[in-house]
């Protein structure tokens, strides 16, 4: 019989998006990302908290296989201890899992190899969604505006997804300019990555004074051009 809660969950999911690596964690990462069972585990954890049992019986694998599936994904701090329940009469705990990341479709799309992906799957996550950007903006407004109102979010939100559709019009324009013949699969992840790279460099603009500042020189001449009209 379970009783209470030993531990309470002390830290919510991160955001995948912005992972910052230690290092020697990138070897680690990747050891933990490349099983599929391991990336079924990282799914489920990903929605909620499970234990052992739970887990090995929603991925139809063993309590054994399933602990060292976990062991190495803990070690990789893709997943954590959420809680840990005592079992009456016992000296023994039950430990409850979540991943440490919360994945969008953006971070489903990274972990899953590409032959496990439908072409249908790849193309609903390409261009970039719009809650990642919405995310991510909402972590720049305060840099990039003195007083920050719902109104400049959604601002600032329409110019950088207008910068990423831009690049993935640009991309798809340059492939058929070129005859380029390229795996559809692959190709939409080229494009992930080039839109997500377009993503982080309005972010590092930004969150780095220097590129701030220039944009700032920039946005004063263009309004002085107005004004001139």
């Amino acid at each position: 019989m379970v009783t209470g809660s030993m531990t309470e969950d002390k830290s919510e999911a991160k955001d995948l998006n912005i992972i910052k690596l230690k290092k020697g964690e990138t070897v680690n990462i990747s050891k933990a990302l490349g099983s599929n069972k391991r990336l079924a585990i990282l799914r489920i954890l990903s929605e909620s908290e499970f234990n052992l049992s739970e887990i090995a019986q929603k991925i139809d694998s063993t309590p054994q296989a399933v602990y060292h599936h976990l062991q190495i994904l803990e070690k990789s701090k893709l997943i954590y201890v959420v809680r840990e329940e005592s079992i009456k009469n016992m000296a023994k705990t039950i430990k409850y899992y979540r991943a440490s990341y919360q994945p969008d479709s953006i971070n489903l799309l990274l972990w899953a190899p590409l032959d496990e992906l439908e072409t249908t799957e790849l193309e609903e996550r390409v261009p970039i969604p719009e809650r990642p950007v919405q995310r991510i903006v909402r972590k720049m407004a305060d840099k990039v505006f003195k007083d920050v109102n719902d109104f400049k979010i959604e601002l600032l939100t329409t110019v950088v997804k207008d910068m990423i559709d831009l690049t993935h019009h640009s991309m798809n324009t340059l492939k058929d300019d070129y005859g380029l013949e390229v795996d559809e699969k692959l190709w939409n992840l080229m494009l992930l990555f080039s839109n997500l790279s377009v993503l982080n460099s309005a972010k590092k603009m930004a969150e780095d004074g220097e590129y701030r500042s220039k944009v700032n020189d920039l946005l004063s001449l263009l309004y002085e051009e107005i004004e001139d009209m």
